[in-house]
């Protein structure tokens, strides 16, 4: 029994320690004692055993106004374990190593990357990661794959991607476990993507937000008090698939309809062609017409040529989105939308303003008044550094259950 408690006690001091440190950076044992009511010899007691396992480091002291012995502040040792992070997007690829601090040492992008859902898009990924890793030249203690589609993280398996003969029944994040060595966790990317934006925000924390990620597809992560959601199988937020449209356009996911068919960059890269095709001028006219293949980012740079036809697809695209979000507003009550992914770089004028006014419109104003609608602070960086962070915190629940 005294065991048992022994053990319960070492829990909840060392998830304490690691919330504290998650949040603000270090801690001092007092910090810990307020938060469980614990006695300080007993904290002090598990913090010493997270030094000795090299896990955390006397940072400096602390001066008070009272008497006596100064506390001691704490803080991770950041090179005592690292971590990978893989954000796969439909046009690019990106790598980050991540130490224990939570400080980004290194990312790599590959913006020539196209993604298929193939093994051997699959192969060229591991490939990558392994020359990455390698050349890091760090021992890495666990990675997390961004992968777009339906993610049961707890289960560590995808619906819809990376389904092969060759795993079998073998869950995917066991398939890359055995190959890195590692333990290696897979996450929905509009959900990476949110938690990256969520542990950037720091102490000035929104508990209450959506996150759109509105790229190739259309994803939506939802914080609510401060706690992301992800549903009884991980499979909460997919917004873009809910049937909304009689258009009859089958979507990827198999369904007809799909507001992702509309909203979306591949709706407008798809609307793109049409209207070229139906005699509507752009300066991507030839390319379309000589049947080259067009990715998001030659879109926006047409936009950003002020291109009437590519900006009149963003305004629309933006109105769109603004109506479905008021929906999501009204049921979620949140504090703020961040919108994120790839079409969020488009000029406010042309995308967030259409957008905000479409809020407006319909949403109800009681709800809506005091909602800010921003554009996510870390843009492109949002899935590897929410991978990052989720590759890197699977060690403190490690660490915590021991």
């Amino acid at each position: 029994m005294a065991q048992k408690l022994d053990k319960n006690i070492s829990r909840i001091v060392k998830r304490e320690v690691f919330t504290h440190i998650m949040h603000h950076g270090s801690f001092t044992i007092p910090d810990i004692v307020a938060k469980t009511g614990i006695s300080a010899t007993t904290v002090g007691k598990y913090v010493f055993d997270l030094q000795m396992e090299n896990i955390l480091v006397v940072r400096s002291t602390v001066k008070t106004d009272r008497r006596g012995r100064r506390p001691i502040l704490y803080e991770i040792r950041p090179d005592s374990n690292y971590f990978v992070g893989v954000d796969i997007k439909h046009s690019s690829l990106t790598i980050g190593l991540m130490d224990l601090s939570g400080r980004m040492i290194e990312t790599v992008n590959d913006d020539t990357f196209r993604y298929e859902n193939s093994y051997s898009t699959f192969e060229d990924i591991c490939s990558s990661v392994e020359k990455f890793i390698k050349n890091s030249g760090q021992t890495v203690f666990s990675i997390c794959f961004t992968i777009g589609g339906r993610v049961n993280t707890l289960l560590g398996t995808s619906a819809s991607q990376f389904n092969f003969e060759e795993f079998g029944d073998t869950p995917l994040a066991e398939v890359l476990s055995d190959r890195f060595g590692c333990k290696v966790f897979i996450e929905n990317d509009t959900k990476a993507m949110t938690y990256g934006e969520y542990m950037a925000l720091g102490d000035e924390k929104i508990k209450n937000f959506l996150y759109v990620n509105i790229g190739w597809g259309l994803g939506l992560g939802i914080v609510v008090d401060g706690k992301q959601l992800h549903g009884a199988a991980g499979y909460a937020g997919e917004f873009g698939h809910m049937p909304y449209y009689d258009n009859n356009i089958i979507c990827h996911c198999g369904k007809k309809g799909c507001i992702e068919t509309e909203v979306s960059g591949s709706a407008l890269n798809r609307k793109l062609i049409q209207r070229i095709k139906n005699g509507e001028q752009s300066i991507l006219s030839n390319r379309v017409l000589k049947g080259e293949t067009l990715s998001i980012q030659d879109i926006l740079y047409a936009a950003e040529k002020e291109d009437p036809l590519c900006l009149d697809l963003f305004s629309q695209t933006g109105a769109e989105l603004g109506r479905h979000l008021a929906g999501m507003i009204n049921l979620f009550n949140p504090d703020c939308i961040m919108i994120g992914g790839t079409l969020s770089r488009a000029a406010s004028y042309y995308f967030l303003h259409p957008l905000s006014a479409s809020i407006r419109n319909y949403s109800l104003k009681l709800i809506s008044r005091n909602v800010s609608v921003l554009i996510s602070r870390l843009g492109e960086e949002a899935g590897i550094t929410g991978a990052c962070y989720i590759a890197r915190n699977r060690i403190f629940r490690d660490i915590v259950n021991g």
